[in-house]
């Protein structure tokens, strides 16, 4: 224990080395070591692609169309990147995911400092992040959420220096300014969320007109003649109409109240975040809810509004967002990132005070899952419904098992001792997961197998068309935008003006249509994210 108490030590007083070296151990080995995935992964790559290759700095490009869905910040990091580093396509986008990761636990670090937790707290929060296995995920998956979410988390820490410090200098400035640049990294919830979050905290406690000060004004000009920028660069690039009717209209406004995609019931995000959220979610079954049900406990809670301190802000941060998520027509599973932080904190300094028997429970159950989920992998692996085999399956079901069994070796050993356990075997999980099974897994997750057979198709004169497929999968690796359709009868007369073409259509689409197309004949089929998709030719 008293070697464990000296790693501790040093991992406490060096933390911006420990995340790094955390992150760096988790992604060195996969950087470029599988193809990019469908269908975020390869859509991003050819925005990228058309912004580096042909000067797509502004709005977005995917398949020779404007790109409206996101903004361009993530993809200039990502050319920063190309640029100051040896790594370049696709190894770029790798790092990306990576060093987005490393950003969104600074960011959660800083936090929580802010907040003026001790160094014991704030390791142990972060190593609860590095330890679930969403954000495991997301440091070799190739998209801008945890970036997203780190600024998020940032622009909510310079509110709270703003606006509990005596003065509030210049942090409400810094607060605006980071929730702009969220907001050109994905979109308005980047300023949406900590806007709501800090007004509901100081609601609570009874100061909002401390919004009121000239800095907070000042602050949002500055985030305002930001976003102005990027208006106007979009009214100079696609026009004003684009801006009304394509990035606000359908982007932001039917996304929010009748969305066109990922419409889901208001409850969904009930079923998707404890999902998210493990192994963590079980540390519910540990938790003092009791007091829920007591109406001193919301007496004293609602009595003692005026001194709420930082725990008040951490669950109106979840909640909040909770609740502020759920309100949205659209409902994405990866929406919920800026939720981890606050509660990782808030589980991490239970942890400082958690009783014995409750603890030993909240380690059996963590410890448990990894093993479950490991047995469950050994002797069902081979059902998993993919079209490929899956290397390595029995080496990542062992090292799940083996994992559990440490993390419960260690239940009555401290929640130091655990929280170690947990990270460590996390890490050691990744390896066979990130140089096995993942690369199997291309030709059931990547459209690259396909794209490369349209590429060919294309190369020798056929004339490239897609019918009823996600928008732009294909150009990343076929090297060519092609003509998309949703209407058959357009599809079709488009098509009787070539001698040769080839067509990429989902099957059950094919199924529909290839009577009407008796010239053509399929030459392959994949399965893709569970989707099978027919690649046919007329010559």
């Amino acid at each position: 224990m008293t070697a464990l108490k000296s790693i501790w030590t040093r991992l406490e007083n060096h933390p911006w080395l420990t995340m790094t070296l955390a992150v760096l151990a988790q992604t060195w080995f996969a950087l470029n070591n599988r193809a990019l995935w469908f269908s975020d992964e390869v859509r991003y790559a050819d925005a990228y692609n058309n912004l580096a290759a042909h000067g797509k700095w502004v709005v977005l490009a995917l398949n020779g169309q404007p790109y409206p869905d996101k903004p361009p910040v993530y993809f200039w990091f990502l050319w920063l990147l190309d640029k100051l580093t040896p790594f370049h396509q696709p190894a770029v986008f790798f790092l990306g995911a990576a060093l987005s990761g490393l950003f969104f636990l600074f960011s959660a670090y800083v936090l929580a400092r802010t907040l003026k937790f001790d160094k014991t707290t704030s390791l142990a929060s972060t190593l609860i992040l590095i330890s679930t296995f969403m954000v495991a995920a997301l440091l070799h998956y190739s998209r801008m959420d945890l970036m997203f979410a780190g600024l998020i988390i940032l622009s909510h820490a310079a509110f709270y220096r703003a606006y509990t410090d005596e003065t509030e200098g210049w942090w409400p400035v810094w607060g605006f300014v980071l929730a702009g640049a969220a907001t050109l990294v994905k979109g308005p919830l980047g300023f949406l969320f900590p806007l709501v979050n800090i007004t509901v905290f100081l609601a609570f406690k009874g100061e909002a007109r401390r919004l009121l000060s000239k800095r907070t004004g000042l602050g949002l000009l500055a985030m305002l003649a930001m976003l102005a920028v990027w208006v106007l660069g979009v009214i100079l690039a696609e026009g004003p109409d684009f801006l009304l009717n394509t990035v606000l209209g359908k982007q932001i406004l039917q996304r929010a109240t009748h969305t066109f995609h990922h419409k889901e019931s208001w409850w969904w995000y009930c079923v998707a975040f404890p999902l998210a959220w493990m192994p963590w979610t079980l540390a519910l079954f540990t938790a003092p809810v009791k007091r829920l049900f007591s109406l001193p406990f919301w007496g004293t809670l609602w009595g003692g509004r005026r001194h709420a301190g930082p725990k008040s802000l951490l669950w109106i941060m979840f909640v909040a967002t909770f609740l502020f998520l759920s309100s949205l027509s659209g409902k994405v599973f990866i929406y919920v990132l800026p939720m981890f932080p606050p509660l990782a904190l808030l589980i991490a300094d239970d942890l400082r005070t958690m009783s014995e028997a409750r603890a030993n429970r909240l380690w059996t159950l963590v410890g448990g899952l990894w093993a479950v989920i490991g047995a469950v992998l050994l002797l069902a692996g081979d059902l998993i419904p993919v079209p490929v085999p899956i290397r390595g399956m029995g080496l990542c079901a062992t090292v799940l098992i083996l994992g559990g069994a440490a993390i419960y070796s260690m239940r009555a050993k401290g929640f130091r001792s655990a929280l170690l356990t947990c990270a460590l075997a996390m890490i050691l999980w990744i390896y066979p997961v990130g140089m096995l099974a993942a690369p199997s897994l291309d030709d059931a997750m990547s459209p690259k197998r396909q794209a490369l057979i349209l590429k060919d198709y294309i190369e020798r004169g056929y004339t490239p068309y897609a019918a009823r497929v996600y928008s732009g999968i294909y150009t990343y690796y076929a090297g060519h935008d092609y003509a998309e359709y949703d209407n058959y009868d357009m599809l079709i007369h488009e098509m009787e003006t070539q001698e040769k073409a080839v067509l990429i259509i989902r099957e059950n689409y094919w199924n529909d249509i290839s009577k009407r197309l008796p010239d053509f004949h399929v030459v392959d089929r994949q399965s893709i994210a569970g989707l099978v998709h027919v690649l046919a030719i007329k010559d």
